[in-house]
């Protein structure tokens, strides 16, 4: 296996340190392995050598550490607290107690640098593809089970709610999960993903969603493992948010083909509407029609917000949407016309 530091210096042919230097401090490959490495010694014991190395809302690495234990550190930057991230780990805990393919935290979260770092059990999974209808099946009932799982622990309020159901008189956009993206620079051409953004808000903001639930809000095939079509690995932990069901259900519908590592199309339209029917299916118990109203807004606001920060790309040419060719755009195009999804 490869050290930390040659995979962090493998890393700079596809872009820069902007994560490193604004969360650590330095974008020196053997200075940013060295925090690193002294944060798990310090927590667990010392490491071995390093499986994986990646940076995008947040830095994560998987190491082997030499009691001969795989785990994967990340740091995080963006929407956390060591009170939200110690609740998140909570449901970590439980789920893994249930049986789903999660990984058991090892440690308390802990400032480091100017972000907060936790360690895991490293879970290995396989990559699939979204557009079989065999994995959109695995994970429209992979999230009902994930939901359900959750319910003993009902609501825990340091778990927050999703960046995207904001409260009346805050801003249309949330600060952008990734510190590439500048929407204020890059106003100009994205009036028509903002106004459907507020259209998707104003929606939400008046209909009747029913109870929160404990879901993840970032459900696709980028943040989970497979193996023959069967989950193994649940992946990005802080995803998971207080949120009515039926939002849940409409973020997942929007993303679930997504994988940011290996691309690849998105869901077409019809694509999500079979998400939600396959939830459905596997729940037992259709959605009504103000629940209906919520998936189809929740599914247009994250489209409308993604395809903003494909925007943002585009105008800045950075990134892997600074082509407008395809992605959120034109998806969030064909969504004008072929809505609703639920």
């Amino acid at each position: 296996m490869p050290s930390l530091d040659s995979l962090i210096g493998d890393l700079s042919t596809v872009g820069d340190r902007d994560f490193e230097r604004t969360v650590l401090g330095s974008d020196v490959a053997t200075e940013i392995a060295g925090v690193i490495y002294d944060f798990v010694a310090r927590r667990l014991a010392p490491v071995e050598n390093a499986i994986f190395y990646r940076t995008s809302v947040g830095l994560v690495a998987g190491l082997r550490i030499v009691d001969g234990r795989d785990v994967v550190v990340k740091v995080h930057r963006w929407q956390v607290s060591i009170a939200r991230l110690t609740a998140v780990q909570l449901v970590q805990a439980h789920l893994a107690a249930s049986g789903l393919p999660v990984p058991r935290p090892l440690c308390e979260p802990e400032p480091l640098g100017s972000g907060i770092a936790i360690i895991e059990e490293f879970r290995r999974g396989g990559a699939a593809d979204g557009h079989d209808p065999l994995i959109r099946q695995s994970l429209a009932a992979g999230l009902l089970r994930f939901v359900k799982a959750a319910q003993p622990l009902g609501s825990i309020e340091d778990l927050g709610w999703p960046v995207l159901l904001r409260p009346p008189g805050s801003p249309l956009w949330p600060e952008p999960h990734d510190i590439r993206f500048d929407f204020q620079a890059t106003r100009e051409g994205a009036e028509w993903i903002d106004d459907l953004g507020r259209r998707a808000r104003r929606r939400l903001q008046s209909a009747a969603p029913g109870a929160p639930v404990i879901g993840h809000v970032d459900w696709r095939v980028g943040n989970v493992g497979f193996e023959d079509r069967r989950i193994t690995a649940i992946y990005d932990w802080d995803s998971v948010a207080m949120a009515p069901e039926p939002f849940v259900v409409g973020a997942a519908a929007a993303q679930f083909c997504a994988d940011w590592v290996r691309c690849g199309a998105l869901a077409s339209v019809g694509e999500m509407r079979s998400f939600v029917t396959e939830y459905e299916e596997t729940r037992g118990t259709p959605f009504g029609e103000s629940e209906r109203d919520v998936i189809d807004a929740t599914n247009l606001i994250y489209c409308a917000y993604l395809a903003r920060c494909q925007h943002s790309d585009v105008r800045l040419g950075v990134g892997p949407g600074r082509s407008a060719s395809n992605g959120w755009i034109e998806l969030l195009r064909r969504r004008e016309v072929e809505s609703p999804i639920a």
